[in-house]
C-alpha cells in the first residue's frame, strides 16, 4: 500500500513513528522514489535534472514548512544512507 501514498505522507511516517516497521517502509519507498536521506543533516533530498542545460539541483523536504525546498549549497552526499540501509529487514 505504501506505493500508493503521496509523498508527504511518507515523511509524515518516517518523521513521526520513530523505531516503528511503519518507519522503515516508508524509508524504503521514499528510496524507491529517489529520495535520500542525509545522515548529517538528517533531511530527505531528491536530486533534480534540468534537462536544458543537464545540470542538476538538489531540493529537500522541509520538516519546518512541510514542502519541497530548493537547497542551496555544498552537499556531502557521502553522508546519504545507502539503499541497503533502508531495505526493511524482517527476522528470520
Amino acid at each position: 500500500h505504501f506505493m500508493k501514498f503521496q509523498p508527504e505522507t511518507l515523511f509524515y511516517i518516517f518523521y513521526n513513528m520513530p523505531s516503528d516497521v511503519l518507519q522503515a517502509y516508508a524509508a524504503a519507498q521514499l528510496y524507491h522514489r529517489c529520495w535520500r536521506y542525509h545522515r548529517e543533516l538528517k533531511l530527505w533530498f531528491q536530486n533534480i535534472q534540468n534537462n536544458d542545460r543537464g545540470e542538476s539541483r538538489w531540493t529537500f523536504f522541509d520538516t519546518t514548512t512541510w514542502s519541497k525546498r530548493p537547497y542551496i549549497g555544498q552537499l556531502d552526499t557521502s553522508q546519504f544512507l545507502q539503499e541497503d540501509d533502508v531495505r526493511v529487514k524482517l527476522p528470520s
